[in-house]
C-alpha cells in the first residue's frame, strides 16, 4: 500500500511522536502534502506524519468478495502502525501516537482511533 510520510529534522530527537493522517472520499495519499501545510507544521512541531492511501474504503473491513475494498481497518489501525514503527524511529507510545483524518478520514480516524 501507498503511504506519505514526513519526518522531523535532526534538531528534534528520535523516537518520534506521530501522527497518522486520514483522506477524505476521492482523494489519495498525497493529498495533504499538496493541499495544505502539513509539512511546514510537522517539521516546526517536531511530529512525524504518516498519510497512507485508504482509497474510497471508509477505512472498513469489507472483503473484495462483499463488494469492498479489502481490510482497510485493520491496516490502518494495525499494520501500517507496525510497519511504520518497523521503518522509521517513532514511539511506541500511546500517548504520542495519534490518528486523524477529514471527511472520510475522519470516520476512519474515529473507527480506528
Amino acid at each position: 500500500m501507498v503511504f506519505q510520510a514526513i519526518l522531523p529534522t535532526e534538531r528534534f530527537q528520535a523516537p518520534y511522536p506521530t501522527l497518522y493522517l486520514l483522506h477524505g472520499l476521492t482523494e489519495n495519499s498525497s493529498a495533504w502534502l499538496q493541499n495544505t501545510r502539513i509539512k511546514m507544521w510537522a517539521e516546526e512541531k517536531g511530529l512525524a506524519v504518516v498519510m497512507p492511501s485508504g482509497e474510497n474504503s471508509f477505512y472498513l473491513d469489507i472483503s473484495v468478495k462483499d463488494g469492498g475494498l479489502g481490510d482497510f481497518g485493520a491496516y490502518i489501525g494495525e499494520e501500517l502502525v507496525k510497519v511504520t514503527r518497523e521503518m522509521f524511529p517513532l514511539s511506541h507510545k500511546r500517548e504520542e501516537t495519534y490518528i486523524a483524518g477529514l471527511s472520510m478520514g475522519g470516520y476512519g480516524a474515529c473507527r480506528n482511533g
